[in-house]
């Protein structure tokens, strides 16, 4: 008389295994003193859907930083030191007691200036520059002629006006809020028209964030492939904000 095993499979999916041996029958066997059971629990996958948002705004700057640089040349690099701070003193106090505007000064540099014969023949030292940089910020765009002018006959050498907003990083927050808030809406229209129910959420990624340099006919154009975006064009000179969020919910 031999013994075979029991197999039994339940609606509970588990599989129980029992295994008896006879020590008469099969003598290499011992017989265990309980039945041995294995089972294997099989989970239901989970249900998830993945969405992507998108939002775009443009920021219009409010302040402006006008980055001036101030240069004197001699042969003497002493020289060219004191020729700068000549022009450089008064400037700095000029513009220091003009209301409305913050003045911050740079440290002085000094390179010497070389030139060639224009043949193989080594470069030779003509003169020494002695440079320092101003930077002038102001919220009132109309001043700035007038700022670059003051500086114009004091050894102006460069000038670069930077526009930016002071409020850049709320702009980014709101942003990033109005793309999740648009995610949400999109989850939700998606599991109802099949006919699911939006669970809790499992994970949440944020994609690229990006900030353009200027506003031209590509951001009026691109606002139709986004989820949120302002309703009027910006102005010219705004500056263009993006960001992309994605996230996974469970649905029921």
């Amino acid at each position: 008389m031999s013994f075979w095993p029991s197999l039994s499979v339940r609606r509970s999916l588990k599989l129980v295994f029992v295994l008896l041996c006879g020590g008469a029958t099969l003598p290499g066997c011992a017989v265990p003193s309980t039945p041995t059971f294995i089972s294997s629990d099989v989970a239901p996958r989970d249900r998830t859907i993945t969405v992507g948002g998108t939002a775009k705004s443009e920021l219009v700057p409010d302040e402006a930083c006008i980055e001036m640089t101030l240069i004197a040349r001699d042969g003497a690099m002493s020289k060219a030191h004191a020729r700068l701070y000549e022009s450089l003193t008064p400037a700095l106090a000029e513009l220091r007691a003009t209301s409305g505007l913050i003045v911050e000064e740079g440290p002085i540099r000094y390179n010497p200036e070389y030139e060639t014969d224009g043949h193989a023949g080594p470069p030779r030292l003509v003169r020494h520059a002695a440079t320092a940089q101003v930077n002038v910020r102001t919220k009132d765009f109309g001043r700035i002629p007038e700022v670059v002018g003051r500086l114009a006959a004091r050894g102006l050498d460069r000038v670069e006006v930077v526009f930016y907003a002071t409020d850049m990083a709320a702009a980014r927050a709101d942003l990033r809020k109005r793309a999740l808030e648009a995610t949400h809406t999109k989850a939700k229209a998606m599991a109802e028209t099949l006919g699911a129910e939006l669970g809790e959420v499992i994970t949440i990624t944020e994609g690229d964030a990006s900030m353009g340099r200027s506003i031209g006919t590509a951001n009026y154009l691109d606002r139709g492939g986004v989820d949120a975006a302002p309703d009027a064009p910006a102005p010219p000179g705004a500056i263009p904000l993006f960001t992309t969020v994605g996230v996974v919910y469970r649905v029921k």
